[in-house]
């Protein structure tokens, strides 16, 4: 099954602005008049994304959870400070998912 960004064609860190623009081009790809069960996936698609904390709701609860140890290696490779602060786990977490 494919991912919202997926069907957009975006990446999963891009801007909202990116994703409303791959949106519409879709849209002009797929009327609803033409087209109306692609319309309504690649609707469904950019309803799931289209901003910043719904991507990220997206990315935490219909990922693959990583596990421990490839949390483990993504902060140590991150090159983590002496002070892990939320801002740098937060973005390692993220980053765990993207690559898992």
């Amino acid at each position: 099954m494919q991912t919202p960004f997926e069907i957009l064609g975006v990446p999963d860190n891009t801007t909202d602005e990116k994703i409303k623009k791959a949106y519409l081009q879709k849209i002009r790809q797929y009327p609803p008049e033409q087209n109306p069960e692609q319309f309504q996936i690649v609707r469904t698609a950019f309803e799931a994304i289209k901003t910043q904390p719904q991507r990220l709701k997206y990315q935490l609860f219909h990922s693959e959870v990583p596990s421990i140890d490839t949390l483990a290696e993504h902060i140590l490779q991150a090159g983590t400070p002496h002070h892990l602060t939320k801002e740098i786990f937060t973005k390692t977490l993220l980053d765990s998912f993207h690559k898992s």
